[in-house]
């Protein structure tokens, strides 16, 4: 085998097109996954709470579970107190 020399502007073409690639990739991404956040939200503005209401809501998927709590927590707001 032989040699081979890279040139300087080869080295950077080859550089200029890898962020061209990155950029539109990322772009792509940030796209999909506004879409995808604008399709999943779960909430809307008819529940709006008082402010100082708290509420202790358990998931349906508990009750379906056998009586086990899976700990999980679907929304939990907090107050700063002074």
């Amino acid at each position: 085998m032989e040699p081979v020399e890279a040139s300087v502007t080869g080295t950077l073409r080859i550089i200029a097109v890898l962020i061209m690639v990155w950029a539109v990739l990322r772009l792509i991404m940030n796209r999909s996954n506004a879409a995808k956040a604008r399709k999943s939200t779960n909430w809307t503005a008819t529940e709006q709470r008082p402010k100082g209401e708290v509420r202790i809501e358990r998931v349906k998927d508990a009750e379906k579970a056998g009586g086990r709590d899976p700990g999980s927590i679907t929304d939990a707001e907090f107050e700063e107190v002074k």
